[in-house]
Parts: structure tokens; sequence; C-alpha cells
């Protein structure tokens, strides 16, 4: 009986075990990232629009996905800043700008994609706040991959929508 008891167990250590590998090799961590993603963008959404000053900034520390949220509340001098690690090592994230048909890397903490929207519509602001040269650019998807598992975000420009593929 004993015998019994421990074969059970080590079996189900074993599967518990295989389970977890297989997730990383198909890519599961690219979801969860992707839906992390997903979820901050629509909260930021829902902050602008509640009247607060709010944008992500997006980029790539320590090879692991980190998003930060400014938020720019009323009588406060200065922003709230969270940073936020959503992605794991080895998960790779690009971005496509409307019009084009290649995707960029994203950079580092000194270069991210800021992404924010218009207070009275929701919908998406250009990415200006990157710089000048970004003035009038609107970031049309965000790719997020790991091993064969690929999630797209679509960003539609004038409503602020985001839908995963």
């Amino acid at each position: 009986m004993v015998e019994m008891i421990i074969v059970v167990a080590i079996l189900a250590l074993v599967t518990g075990t295989v389970f977890l590998g297989i997730g990383f090799v198909t890519g599961k961590p690219a979801e969860k990232c992707a839906n992390k993603l997903l979820s901050l963008m629509q909260r930021n959404r829902i902050t602008t629009m509640g009247k607060l000053e709010a944008r992500l900034e997006i980029y790539i520390k320590d090879d692991c996905l980190c998003v930060k949220e400014v938020i720019q509340t009323d009588g406060e001098a200065g922003p709230k800043v969270t940073e936020n690690k959503i992605g794991e090592a080895g998960v790779e994230v690009t971005y496509r700008l409307a019009g084009e048909s290649t995707y960029r890397t994203l950079g580092d903490e000194s270069s991210p994609l800021i992404i924010s929207y218009d207070r009275s519509s929701g919908a998406f602001r250009d990415l200006s706040l990157m710089g000048s040269s970004w003035a009038g650019r609107y970031c049309e998807e965000i790719k997020i991959e790991k091993a064969n598992k690929v999630k797209i975000l679509k960003l539609v420009t004038r409503t602020g929508k985001i839908t995963m593929e």
C-alpha cells in the first residue's frame, strides 16, 4: 500500500513538471504577456477618460517586457509612476506603425513606445510624446512572440479599441 502511494506521488510530480515544461515550450508566456498588456492599456484608457493625464511607456529591460504607467494627478507636483514587469525573458515584442509593413523592435527604457489616449474621445493619440519626428504617426499593432505562439494586439486609432488575435 505504501509503495502504491509513493508511485502515485512520483507520477503526479512528473506529470506536473511535464505540463509546466510544455507551457513554456508552447509559448504560454507570450499569451500571459499579451493579456497583461491588453489589461494595462484598457485600464490606462479608462484612467485618461476619467479626467487624469495618463500614458504607458512600453520597453525592454533585462530581456523582459516592462510597462511604466505614468499618471499626472490633479494638484500634485509630479506624476505617479508605476513600473510593471509583464513579460518573461525570451518573449519578443515588436510593433508596427500605421502605413508600414515591417515591424520595429521595441527599445529600452531610454526609447520606449509611448501609448496615450485622447481624454475627450478615448481614441489613441499620435506618438508625438516619443519626439517631434513621431508626430502624426500611430501604432497599429503590437506583436508578442514566444516559441511558436504569436499574439497580436490590434489598435484602432480612431476609437481606442484594442483586439487580440
